[in-house]
């Protein structure tokens, strides 16, 4: 397997009741990078890359100077065993923490990739990329979700790590059967989050990977 680990968790944290979230849907007529985000993911953000982001593009480009340029593969979350969230290419299994990841990998790889992951509840979703990248996913109605730990520290040297925003981010980004099971399981984190198509998903990973 490609990559080395990294700390990241796979379990959401359980809301306590005093805490607020905001869940979101990112929608847009032309581009995901375009899109606003909200305010909660704009602070929390900010507060983590130690600086303010407004738009999906913004966090993009912030992410990319943490790693120094475009994400590579060695970058990915890769899971040192077996995880639900899973890309097949021609001749490698990658495992991950986070099933993004799998989608990353497919537009950087110029042939077909196969993504499996489940959603919280255990739901199998299965995803084929085309070698351009084009995903078909079934369910049709499934959709994913984007969002980072709202207790995230600020960086503490001048730029925050790779590794840190996989623990903070990778809980946060999932896969759902439906509309209604995101918004089901995103009233039980404490985490700002939104959630977008899977063209959107798609658009966002190529941007990562450039």
């Amino acid at each position: 397997m490609t990559g080395e680990s990294c700390a990241c968790c796979d379990e959401a944290v359980e809301q306590s009741d005093e805490t607020e979230r905001t869940a979101n849907w990112i929608r847009t007529e032309t581009s995901v990078l375009d899109a606003e985000l909200p305010e909660a993911l704009r602070s929390t953000f900010g507060r983590f890359l130690g600086q303010r982001v407004e738009t999906v593009g913004e966090w993009v480009n912030a992410l990319q100077r943490v790693v120094d340029g475009s994400v590579a593969i060695e970058d990915l979350c890769h899971s040192p065993s077996e995880t639900d969230h899973v890309g097949i290419t021609d001749d490698e299994t990658y495992y991950f923490a986070c099933f993004y990841d799998a989608v990353i990998l497919a537009v950087m790889t110029a042939e077909p990739v196969g993504i499996h992951t489940e959603s919280p509840d255990g739901t199998a979703i299965e995803l084929q990329a085309s070698d351009d990248g084009e995903l078909t996913v079934t369910p049709e109605t499934a959709v994913f979700s984007f969002g980072i730990d709202e207790t995230v520290d600020p960086p503490a040297g001048e730029t925050p790590t790779l590794e840190r925003g996989y623990a903070a981010i990778c809980p946060y980004v999932k896969a759902f059967p439906t509309p209604e099971a995101y918004e089901q399981w995103a009233d039980t984190v404490a985490a700002p989050t939104v959630t977008m198509s899977p063209a959107d998903a798609t658009e966002l990973a190529a941007a990562l990977a450039e």
